[in-house]
């Protein structure tokens, strides 16, 4: 409440028709003063604390309230905040949550987070984190700080491809996906974080569509589960393999053989997996090569010579199944697709399916 009072002030001073003292006068100034010396400190105060749509002339707009209760409002239209941690993090992040509710990067090496501005004691104070990578193939890791808890609810031992190393948590990016979204929270100013995932499921929920290859893809690991239409799939280790690339020129009708323009590298046999993609037939794209398919997971039969093999699209048992009927596709300059060989350990088991 405003203590401007305006009783001192006499206003049928000074009285018309006749001398009057000056006395009154000052008497009128004085309080007249000290009215607008009070309505100076109470403007003031109230330009120092009130909740401003723009600045005052002359001041720099700051509606920081400092953690005050503002109880029973009705709201529209509010908005988070942003922020850009960078294009090629690595190594250590420091996370400031007063910089904005929402976060976000992309990694360009392994990561290990800090966080600080957490909102006090007895507060739920949330960021949201959204880091990415340049694409699936960039094998990087992002390690939690020690207040990232293990809770049967919502720690991090819940969360998709989580593991532990040196007693912090880590997160590596599933198989061929380039993103990562995180909630986390706290209620004690940063000494214990909650982590949630916010476009990936738990790890008791992740099973996903798709055929993977035995030894799976960068990102699989342990506990890792997935469905085709024939199959159920179980991960039972972390994915290991190496990866040998070769460029194939042509398959042939009748010896089913696969061509490429060199040698095939050290290290290609027979019954290991191999992958089509990035194909071309006279400098236009396609996804189907001499009955092979872009993506599809195939199994070297026989390795023929030194420049060809012939291919299965099953396996059994660890053995190359019957070999796939190629047709004829014929080289030339803009012909050709890439082949990448996995080298590594059966990590995926399978189970058929059956109709009940």
């Amino acid at each position: 409440m405003s203590t401007i009072n305006t009783n001192g002030i006499d206003v049928n001073y000074p009285v018309p028709g006749q001398n009057n003292s000056t006395q009154g006068f000052r008497n009128n100034f004085t309080a007249i003063r000290q009215n607008l010396n009070t309505a100076g400190s109470e403007i003031t105060d109230l330009q120092n604390k009130v909740v401003l749509k723009s600045a005052l002339a002359n001041t720099v707009l700051n509606n920081d309230m400092a953690n005050t209760l503002i109880a029973n409002a009705s709201t529209l239209q509010f908005r988070a905040t942003t922020y850009n941690l960078g294009n090629a993090l690595a190594d250590n992040v420091l996370v400031d949550c007063s910089l904005g509710d929402l976060q976000y990067g992309n990694l360009d090496g392994n990561i290990t987070l800090s966080f600080g501005s957490w909102a006090p004691t007895n507060t739920l104070s949330t960021i949201k984190l959204q880091l990415g990578r340049p694409n699936n193939q960039a094998d990087f890791t992002i390690t939690l700080p020690s207040e990232a808890i293990i809770d049967q609810n919502s720690g991090w031992t819940l969360l998709e491809n989580s593991g532990e190393s040196s007693n912090l948590a880590t997160i590596t990016f599933p198989y061929d996906v380039t993103q990562l979204d995180f909630t986390l929270t706290s209620t004690d100013c940063g000494n214990t974080i909650y982590v949630q995932p916010t476009n990936r499921p738990y790890k008791t929920t992740q099973i996903q569509v798709r055929t993977p290859s035995p030894v799976g893809y960068l990102g699989d690991v342990a506990g890792t589960v997935a469905v085709d239409a024939n199959y159920l799939y179980v991960c039972t280790d972390t994915f290991d393999a190496t990866t040998i690339t070769a460029n194939a020129i042509t398959t042939t009708t009748g010896t089913n053989l696969i061509t490429f323009d060199n040698n095939l590298p050290v290290g290609v046999v027979a019954n290991m997996p191999v992958v089509f993609d990035t194909m071309f037939i006279n400098g236009n794209s396609v996804t189907s090569f001499g009955n092979i398919n872009a993506g599809q997971v195939y199994f070297v039969k026989t390795v023929a010579s030194s420049t060809t093999i012939t291919v299965s699209d099953t396996r059994t048992g660890g053995t190359a199944g019957t070999t796939l009927a190629l047709t004829t596709q014929a080289a030339n300059s803009t012909t050709y697709m890439d082949a990448t060989f996995y080298d590594g350990t059966d990590i995926w088991k399978r189970v058929a399916l059956t109709a009940w």
